[in-house]
């Protein structure tokens, strides 16, 4: 038996993941960094820092959040986002079961591909 070289192939497994810092996708990280900086000043001036703190309070508790979604899965935000359009989609349908297409002309094609396969499946 000849021991044959492994040969080693090129895998570009890094390039889908996403870019964390902290274990938290850097745009929603930097936005929200953001978004607590401008309401914890506002709040604190106007409110105090008893109740100013409140709303920079839940959006750390939501990077943590996100932190732990990302532990293991560095596009898990990407699987959220799509799971919400799919709820808003349901929720703007009105159904519990909506489908998505292309196709300007689904339903027609839908139909005749229901037609064409009673027409082939049915005995006569």
């Amino acid at each position: 038996m000849s021991k044959q070289p492994r040969q080693a192939y090129a895998s570009y497994n890094v390039m889908a993941r996403k870019a964390l810092i902290g274990g938290v996708p850097i745009i929603l990280l930097v936005a929200t960094m953001g978004v607590m900086l401008i309401t914890g000043f506002a709040g604190v001036l106007w409110l105090g820092f008893g109740l100013g703190m409140i709303i920079p309070s839940v959006l750390a508790l939501g990077l943590f959040i996100v932190r732990v979604r990302c532990m293991d899965n560095s596009r898990a935000m990407d699987a959220l986002q799509w799971e919400l359009k799919g709820v808003w989609g349901r929720i703007r349908c009105r159904s519990s079961v909506t489908s998505f297409t292309s196709t300007h002309n689904a339903t027609a094609k839908r139909k005749a591909h229901a037609l064409e396969w009673f027409k082939n499946n049915t005995v006569n």
